[in-house]
């Protein structure tokens, strides 16, 4: 069994997935959305039985208030709830240096800048031990050069790391006060200034006045202006293999930091990468997907999760290069069915150019999708 649940995370990022055999059965849980979704979570967890509320992992990619908000509501109730961890990935402010590892839990410097970071306080709570325990309570990164590291999972599961590199986490660290209030971690909210300077900037989108469906090759073929965003950049993106099976789970990563980090797996430097699923980055903002990252991997289903309520992703010239450069036969799975993707349900559409789409079976659902031998 390899599942991955897009569960219903406003803008955000919420991915449950499940892991193993019958008898031997396993969880990761990456980011958890905006705190208003958070209760769908929740109630999720209190759906397994008391004795098994365990995830070997719990991921969060970046400090941005749509992957970080529910996160902060659950590892608040986390004692409540009876929920552990095995262990908890997350770069911190004291990642943000070269060399910087967590620190003993009697330390008093654990804490970054902020008086009161929460989300480190939490996760300190739930066991400073297994903050970044894969590598040494260091910062998660993807090393200069050589052979990308495989970090193993109990039951099976191999994830390497994809983004971000250390580079990306030392441009944060000038802004990682105004990243932390705009996700909420400080009380109080994000000056004039804070914000004119952390709020992601969207290319405004042509209006298309013309009745019909949209022309996909146009929209495809529109130049690529690469998402510049210092907390985007700083995300953790992840490979995951379990059973013969791939999943790129993208977080909100640079486009071209995902494919340098694909062209130095076995093999990615001469042929695309097979995939069994692709995690759109940052929602499928025109931004984080361009046509060579879709022409880095050779994969049918493409992922999105948002509702469209920020930025109004996706983008159409996101989703128009996955439909034209990602071979015959792609599958787009939208965990929410929004006015911004309605359109690619179009028959016509999915005639011409051979993909197919799916949306939740009822609102509030999310979306699963199954990966099998």
């Amino acid at each position: 069994m390899f599942r991955i649940d897009l569960l219903p995370a406003e803008f955000g990022d919420a991915i449950w997935i499940d892991y193993g055999t019958a008898t031997d059965r396993h969880r990761l849980l990456i980011d958890c959305g905006t705190s208003a979704v958070y209760r769908t979570l929740r109630q999720r967890i209190l759906d397994l039985p008391a004795g098994d509320r365990h995830f070997d992992l719990f991921v969060v990619t970046h400090v941005d208030v749509d992957h970080i908000g529910g996160a902060l509501d659950l590892l608040r109730e986390r004692e409540q709830l009876g929920v552990t961890f095995g262990e908890i990935w997350f770069n911190g402010y004291v990642h943000l240096s070269p060399g910087g590892v967590v620190p003993e839990p009697d330390q008093e410097d654990i804490l970054g800048p902020l008086q009161g970071e929460e989300l480190t306080e939490l996760i300190v709570a739930a066991g400073a031990k297994r903050w970044n325990a894969a590598v040494g309570g260091g910062a998660l990164v993807v090393p200069q050069t050589g052979t990308l590291q495989a970090l193993p999972l109990p039951g099976g599961m191999k994830l390497t790391l994809l983004s971000p590199m250390q580079a990306h986490l030392d441009v944060l660290q000038p802004v990682w006060e105004a990243a932390c209030r705009k996700a909420g971690i400080v009380p109080g909210a994000a000056t004039a200034a804070d914000s004119a300077r952390l709020d992601e900037v969207e290319e405004p989108a042509e209006e298309d006045d013309i009745l019909g469906d949209p022309d996909v090759a146009q929209l495809a073929a529109a130049p690529f202006k690469p998402d510049r965003a210092k907390p985007n950049g700083s995300s953790i993106a992840l490979l995951a293999e379990y059973d013969g099976r791939r999943a790129l789970l993208a977080g909100d990563a640079h486009a071209k930091v995902l494919i340098d980090a694909l062209a130095r797996l076995p093999g990615g430097a001469v042929a695309p990468m097979p995939m069994d699923a692709v995690k759109m980055s940052h929602h499928g903002s025109r931004g984080n997907t361009s046509a060579d990252l879709v022409r880095a991997v050779k994969c049918r289903n493409w992922l999105v999760s948002t509702n469209g309520k920020q930025f109004r992703h996706p983008d159409r010239e996101a989703i128009a290069r996955v439909i034209r450069d990602g071979g015959s036969g792609v599958a787009l799975h939208f965990n929410y069915r929004t006015e911004f993707n309605d359109l690619w349900d179009s028959a016509g559409l999915r005639r011409r150019h051979g993909y197919s789409v799916r949306y939740p079976d009822a609102a509030g659902a999310g979306i699963r999708l199954e990966l099998q031998n």
